[in-house]
Parts: structure tokens; sequence; C-alpha cells
């Protein structure tokens, strides 16, 4: 969730990862809530699920995952709520498994990378991440259109397009990108928790 549906917000002190209204509290991605909310309406043959990992020993995190996303995307119902332990392996903690048809939307290369093989990663660009261009497989920004992000979405786990964006420019840094989709071949998931304070700070900035 954070960082994919919800924005990561970079705190100075990990107690503040503890404190009530943390994760309730987080500022939504408004065009990747839309776009969910319009696959999970228009695309009844997608079964879309949050998966996301919560701090076990936080009294408050998994409650307010819940309220967020009760908040932001109640059509995902408890039912498709998949929520583990930080530091997990979330591949490992689906119910029956991933298959080949399972796709993983999410921010950080190295989840994205556990989930592959035997599934599918689509790595969403936010404007903090990818710094370093290291996933080369499919790769979307955040900042595009709710109903053009859905669209980008399907097309890639339907196979009919590979989609490359670049990163998205940010009011504060200086234009060195466009976006590319490349047409030629090739649901939705979400996921990760801040787990430890600097170092998932820098692993998000980093890959």
């Amino acid at each position: 969730m954070d960082g994919t549906l919800a924005e990561f917000q970079h705190v100075d002190q990990l107690e503040t990862l503890y404190e009530k209204g943390y994760f309730a509290n987080l500022k939504p991605m408004e065009s990747v809530v839309e776009a969910i909310r319009e696959i999970h309406a228009n695309y009844p043959e997608i079964e879309v699920h949050i998966l996301s990992a919560y701090l076990s020993d936080s009294p408050h995190a998994l409650i307010e995952k819940n309220q967020w996303l009760d908040e932001h995307l109640p059509e995902i119902d408890s039912a498709h709520r998949v929520f583990v332990h930080c530091g997990t392996d979330k591949k490992a903690q689906v119910p029956g498994g991933i298959r080949p048809t399972d796709f993983l939307l999410d921010d950080y290369t190295h989840n994205l990378s556990w989930w592959e093989p035997p599934a599918r990663g689509i790595k969403l660009l936010n404007g903090i991440n990818h710094t370093k261009g290291t996933w080369q497989g499919d790769r979307i920004r955040f900042d595009s259109d709710p109903a053009e992000l859905a669209e980008k979405i399907v097309s890639v786990m339907r196979g009919q397009a590979q989609i490359q964006d670049q990163k998205p420019v940010l009011k504060q840094e200086i234009p060195t990108h466009t976006t590319k989709v490349i047409n030629l071949f090739a649901g939705p998931g979400a996921g990760k928790t801040t787990c430890a304070l600097g170092i998932a700070h820098y692993l998000k900035t980093q890959g």
C-alpha cells in the first residue's frame, strides 16, 4: 500500500511509525486509487487483492491499514485483503500460492523480483523510486490519468503491451525524461510497509 496506493511519508524517528494515526492519515495517490477502482468495476474477470506488510508489533498498523482501505477503497472487501508481517516473503503468504496469471503492482523492485517467477510484476513509478533503473520489466508512472493508468495495467495483464514509462518529474526536479509507451507485447495488487527507518527510505530511493 505505502508508495503504491498511499504516498510514502519519510519519518525522522522510528517511533513515528508506531504513533496512532500515522497509517490512517497517509494521503492517497488518487490516480492509482481511482485506476484500481475502475479495474475492479469494469473488468470483472480481474480479481483485485490488496497485499501489504505491516508492523506486527504496532498496536495501530493493521487496524489503520484496514481503516484506510475502508475509506479510500471500500470496494476491496476484507476477503480480498492480505496482510503479512513486515519482513515476510509476500509471495509465500498468498493463499493457495501465486500463479503465472497473477500480477503484482508495487513500487519496490525487491518485492517485484520476489514475485517473478511464476507470476509477473509491474512497477509503479511514484516519483521517488526507480532512480537507478534496475527494474527492466513493465513500469507505469503514477501521475497518469486514472483511466489511462487502468488501461495500461490491463493491457499488460492481457499481454497486449509492454509499458516502459520513464520516472515522473516532480516539481522540485529538473526534467530529464519523457514518457514512452512501447505498444508491442506484454492484478493488480499493491504492497509494502516501511520496515526500517533509514534503510527503508534509502532502498526506496535507490531502486
